[in-house]
C-alpha cells in the first residue's frame, strides 16, 4: 500500500502532490468526497489534510510533505484507511454477543504453525484480559465468526513486501451467526513478537475498533514497541463490550497458558495455570 518515498531536493515535494493526495485519499483523509473531486486539490488544501495526517500519526504537524513523513508513508502498516471505519448505519460495530469465535489457516514465512497458532491465541486473550468478552477456537472455518487466512499480491487486497501487513472485516451491523475475514500478508518476513501485534491490532478491527492515535496498539503503523492494548485501545474496547470483571484463562490448543511470557522484551504475566 506505502511506496518508497521519491528523491527531491526540496523539503516540500519528497513526494510529488499528486501521489500523497491520492494516499490520503485512499486512507480516507476527505470523507465522502469522491475522487473526481479530490484529484485536483493543491495549495492550502492539500497542507490542510498532510497537516492532519501528520498530527494522527505523531508527526510534527508541518503540512509539507518531508523526510519525515515520506519515511512515515513508507513504513509497514495495516491495509485500512486511517478513517471512515464506522457503522452505515451510525451504530457502534461491535458483536451482539460476548463469545466470540475464530478459526485460521494462516502460514507466515519464519513461523511453524504452532507459533502462529499461539500468536493468535495471545493476542486474543489480551484483548479478553480486558474486556467482557470470550475468544472460542473452533475447528470448522465454516461456524467461526473471524476467519483468518494469509495470502499475497493484489488479488488478497494486500501489495509487495514492506506495504501492508494485514486488514480485517469490522462487526458493523452483524448478526452472530456472521463470519468476517483477515488476511495477513505472507510476502513479509515475520517474527512470533511481529505476529502476535499485528494479530492484536487486526483482531481490534474485528471487535469493532477503527484506527486510533499514534502510541496505541491501533495506530494503524507498526510499531514494534506495542504488542498489547494500550490505555486508550482499552478504554474503546470497554466501552462497546464492558470491563472484565473475572481474571482471563490463557490457553493455546487447549492447553492453559501460565507464568511470563516476553515480547518485544516485555514481560506479559499471563493467568498462572492451576
Amino acid at each position: 500500500m506505502a511506496r518508497k518515498p521519491t528523491k527531491s531536493v526540496t523539503d516540500s515535494d519528497v513526494i510529488p502532490p499528486a501521489e500523497m493526495l491520492r494516499y490520503l485519499y485512499n486512507l480516507g483523509y476527505f470523507g465522502d468526497l469522491s475522487w473526481n473531486k479530490v484529484k485536483s486539490i493543491r495549495g492550502a488544501d492539500l497542507a490542510k489534510a498532510v497537516k492532519a495526517y501528520q498530527k494522527f500519526n505523531g508527526l510534527s504537524a508541518s503540512g509539507r510533505v518531508n523526510e519525515e513523513t515520506a519515511h512515515r508513508v513508507s513504513r509497514r502498516r495495516c491495509g485500512l484507511p486511517d478513517f471512515g471505519l464506522t457503522s452505515p448505519t451510525g451504530s457502534m460495530c461491535r458483536w451482539p454477543m460476548k463469545e466470540i469465535s475464530y478459526y485460521h489457516d494462516i502460514k507466515l514465512p519464519g513461523m511453524t504453525q504452532e507459533q502462529i497458532a499461539s500468536a493468535y491465541d495471545i493476542a486474543f486473550g489480551q484483548w479478553a484480559e480486558v474486556c467482557d468478552i470470550n475468544p472460542k477456537r473452533v475447528e470448522r472455518k465454516e461456524v467461526a465468526n473471524i476467519y483468518a487466512r494469509s495470502g499475497r499480491g493484489k488479488k488478497n487486497n494486500l501489495d509487495a513486501r514492506g506495504g501492508t501487513l494485514a486488514w480485517s472485516e469490522l462487526p458493523c451491523d452483524v448478526a452472530s451467526h456472521i463470519q468476517l475475514d483477515q488476511m495477513f500478508d505472507e510476502a513479509e518476513d515475520w517474527s512470533f513478537n511481529m505476529a502476535v501485534a499485528v494479530i492484536c491490532h487486526e483482531l481490534g478491527h474485528a471487535l469493532g475498533l477503527g484506527h486510533l492515535n499514534f502510541g496505541a496498539l491501533m495506530a494503524p503503523y507498526y510499531d514494534p514497541n506495542v504488542s498489547k492494548p494500550q490505555a486508550e485501545d482499552i478504554d474503546e474496547m470497554i466501552r462497546l463490550y464492558g470491563k472484565r470483571t473475572a481474571p482471563y484463562s490463557f490457553t493455546s490448543a487447549g492447553v492453559q497458558l501460565g507464568g511470563e511470557i516476553v515480547i518485544n522484551g516485555q514481560p506479559y504475566v499471563l493467568v498462572p495455570k492451576t
